[in-house]
């Protein structure tokens, strides 16, 4: 599933480049005693066969694009990606007959445009994976390019399955993973019949941990063990005599924008941040993108919070992870009986994780959300992206390293060497080998994560939304499989023994103080900006995602997430739309640092952006349904009008605090503190709209805010006296703080402030509350005039009469 875009061509450029190729050829038939141009048809059974000259060839063929014209230059045609028939790859330009040529020495001064080449073998083995590099001219099924999905069969005896493709060369997953020790480099390699391509059994029921063919791990552990029986190889068994059992192949083919349809129904996240102002709709893929810190049990819980929100639908889940105890521990994060029964997860068979295992339990998990898709139901599939990114970086290594990149991009540089050197001839060639490099990274992603869609009514009208989730590497930390590499590498090098063993036990230390997060240590950015250049829309979480805590967050950078490709009018739940969240989106994203106070334009009142800015730090596992966000979105409203509103006095009364030298230097003292004087400041502002200072409140006020903050004996009376100072600042004036370390510190916790709101709404949703019209609102048979009414009347009982 290699790669890129379309280039433009004219028969001047087709003739330039097909010329040394055609003399190359000519050549190869002359130093052989063979006629030039002509190959034997098959394995020779079927008889010679001609082929058309190369110099007539249409500038089409040889500039198909990144993937025919770089992966076959040497023998002047190409293969797309995912392709379902053979391409005439040969070419002649005598007529006559010939045996096929052997794959020919090329010596350093001869101007053939092709490299030398030792034939196709396997050349690297990366523990259940093998990489394999192809004949550029391979025509037979022992050293030709296979195509993904292709079973293989190595020297050895092992069986793997094609899972990827580059220039000239292809990774392998082994299918049985104990049989990796066999399998060795340099070894030979054939594609096998059509017949041996792996399926996986749609299991007749979910709440399993199904292997890749879709036999159930553990049989008699999962919630349901009399669900279904299955055997190691056969896959799950059906639920009655009359039922068929499904069995779909791990790699089927894209379905095209025309038997698909527009999105317009949302996906239920249970998230604020993305419901109300990054709304996914079912049969959308979307990208999210966590920060350095982030560990796989992290990505986890993130995907158990997604499928927690589908309690309640019919969405089918499918996620993917790389062994059963991963598969296990995803079960323990989904709560509800409900929705368990309706996730699939497919996992790898091995006790610890493999990077070919993974790969393939990607793709089984992908074509069983595809068979729900195509039964007419909405599937819902949870991946973890670095398993691709660490297979196709392997295959990328292995085309450097044998100079495969290079033959592929010889007709591009042939071109290029046509220009002057005042054009920037090396320029160019450099540009053109990164847009190479970008073309075949988003064409292989592009093959998994353009997947996601909505079918047409014709097709079932079924839907399968992917969520693919993307851990940014740390580069300051080095991850398990570079220091595997750096220890063979020192094992190799010209050392002196002492040397060698102190470097050996120093990786080997490193190595040991590793954490167990399987054998992943996060994706480089510049991946994950390629996989957000083909999927329907991203979200970008924020620094702070995850804490000191260890708890994750969903913190989302609302100015840097999009959710594009929805071309319906609103994918959100009923209730957000109509209250319009996604207007206010506009208001929160321009916030500057200096004012956090914004008026709306055409109204006579304004709102802090502080208490919306909070609901973007809803921790991981507060799941909330579409009632709960509406209530607590006019919580939050409610709270930034009122903050806006009881801002001076805040201000003066933590310019009080400081005069009066109440300790700020503890940070989260200090942040606590300031949470509790603006609520403080907005419930008596409540109480005397008037109120401008806190003399104004009365005499109690002064002991009732003392007791709030629990200061020390000293401190109140040091704030008593302040209070009854003569000329005391103006609130908001400049100076007010002795540092500006302590004027920073006044800035509110939104953690602190989603607490707030998060147990105001427990009290909402409490009959004591307002229960009744939460459930009122959860009516999908309400008309949107009758929702509107009952969101009114939900705002007056959480707000007041005065909202």
């Amino acid at each position: 599933c290699t790669g890129g875009s379309p280039a433009a061509a004219t028969p001047v450029a087709a003739a330039a480049v097909a010329a040394p190729l055609a003399a190359a050829a000519r050549r190869s038939a002359a130093s052989s005693g063979r006629p030039a141009g002509r190959h034997a048809a098959g394995d020779g059974a079927g008889g010679p066969a001609s082929y058309p000259s190369l110099a007539a060839a249409p500038a089409a063929l040889l500039f198909a694009g990144a993937t025919a014209a770089r992966r076959r230059a040497a023998a002047a045609a190409a293969v797309g990606g995912r392709r379902r028939a053979p391409v005439v790859r040969q070419v002649a330009t005598e007529a006559g007959t010939a045996e096929r040529p052997a794959t020919r020495e090329v010596s350093k001064d001869d101007d053939s445009p092709y490299k030398p080449q030792q034939g196709a073998r396997v050349a690297k083995k990366i523990g259940d994976m093998v990489i394999a590099v192809t004949d550029p001219l391979g025509q037979e099924n022992d050293n030709r390019l296979p195509e993904v999905g292709d079973t293989v069969q190595f020297a050895s005896g092992a069986i793997g399955h094609v899972i990827a493709l580059s220039d000239l060369c292809f990774a392998a997953a082994l299918s049985e993973p104990e049989a990796q020790a066999g399998v060795e480099v340099g070894e030979s390699y054939s594609i096998l019949s059509k017949s041996f391509r792996p399926t996986i059994r749609v299991p007749e029921t979910g709440g399993n941990v199904v292997g890749v063919s879709g036999n159930r791990l553990g049989v008699g552990e999962g919630p349901n063990p009399s669900a279904d029986s299955a055997s190691a190889e056969g896959g799950g068994s059906s639920s009655s005599e009359d039922a068929k059992p499904t069995d779909v192949p791990w790699f089927q083919d894209i379905v095209g924008l025309t038997r698909r349809q527009r999105i317009d129904a949302p996906l239920h996240a249970g998230v604020m941040g993305l419901d109300a102002f990054v709304p996914i709709g079912r049969g959308q893929s979307m990208l999210l993108r966590l920060p350095p810190g982030t560990t796989t049990d992290n990505v986890r819980q993130f995907q158990a919070h997604v499928v927690n929100a589908q309690a309640g639908n019919s969405v089918q889940m499918v996620s993917a992870v790389c062994t059963e105890a991963d598969g296990r521990h995803m079960q323990g994060l989904v709560d509800s009986e409900d929705t368990a029964s309706r996730l699939t997860i497919v996992a790898g068979q091995s006790d610890t994780a493999q990077l070919g295992e993974a790969v393939l339990a990607m793709n089984a998990a992908c074509a069983v959300a595809e068979a729900h898709r195509d039964d007419g139901k909405d599937a819902l599939l949870l991946l973890d992206l670095e398993p691709l990114y660490r297979m196709f970086s392997e295959l990328q290594k292995v085309a450097e390293e044998q100079g495969l990149v290079e033959v592929a991009n010889q007709d591009q540089n042939q071109e290029i060497d046509q220009l002057s050197d005042e054009l920037g001839a090396q320029l160019w060639k450099y540009v053109a080998r990164k847009n190479a490099a970008t073309a075949r990274r988003r064409t292989f992603l592009g093959c998994f994560l353009q997947r996601a869609g909505r079918m047409s009514e014709d097709r079932g009208g079924g839907s399968m939304t992917l969520l693919a989730f993307a851990r940014v590497k740390d580069d300051s930390e080095v991850g398990r499989l570079e220091l595997e590499a750096k220890l063979e590498n020192l094992k190799e090098m010209a050392l002196d023994e002492d040397t060698r063993k102190r470097a050996i036990a120093k990786v080997e230390k490193q190595l040991a103080e590793l954490p167990e997060d399987s054998i992943f240590s996060g994706v480089p950015d510049a991946f994950v900006e390629e996989a957000k250049a083909v999927t329907d829309g991203h979200v970008v979480f924020t620094d702070d995602t995850v804490r000191e805590t260890g708890r994750p967050h969903w913190c989302i950078d609302l100015k840097e997430s999009v959710a594009r490709g929805i071309t319906a009018f609103s994918v959100q739940n009923r209730p957000l739309h109509i209250l319009r969240s996604l207007n206010l989106k506009m208001y929160v994203m321009s916030r500057e640092a200096d004012d956090e106070i914004r008026e709306l334009d055409g109204d006579d009142w304004k709102f802090d952006q502080g208490p919306l800015l909070a609901l973007m730090q809803q921790p991981v596992g507060d799941v909330l349904m579409p009632e709960d966000e509406a209530a607590i979105l006019f919580l939050a409203l409610d709270d930034a009008v009122r903050s806006a509103d009881a801002r001076p006095l805040a201000e003066q009364i933590l310019a009080l605090l400081s005069r009066a030298r109440v300790r700020l230097d503890d940070p989260e003292a200090a942040r606590r503190l300031v949470m509790e004087t603006r609520l403080f400041a907005e419930s008596q502002r409540r109480r005397v709209p008037d109120a401008a200072s806190l003399q104004d409140l009365g005499s109690d006020a002064a002991d009732e805010l003392c007791e709030l903050l629990a200061l020390r004996p000293l401190e109140r009376k040091r704030v008593l006296a302040e209070l009854v100072a003569e000329e005391a600042p103006i609130a908001g004036s400049q100076g007010l703080f002795p540092s500006t370390a302590v004027a920073a510190s006044i800035a509110e916790d939104p953690r602190e402030r989603y607490a707030s709101l998060r147990e105001r709404l427990d009290f909402v949703r409490s009959p004591a509350g307002a229960a009744d019209l939460l459930r009122a609102v959860a009516d999908d048979m309400l008309s949107d005039e009758e929702l509107q009414q009952r969101l009114n009347e939900l705002r007056t009982r959480v707000c007041g009469e005065d909202a």
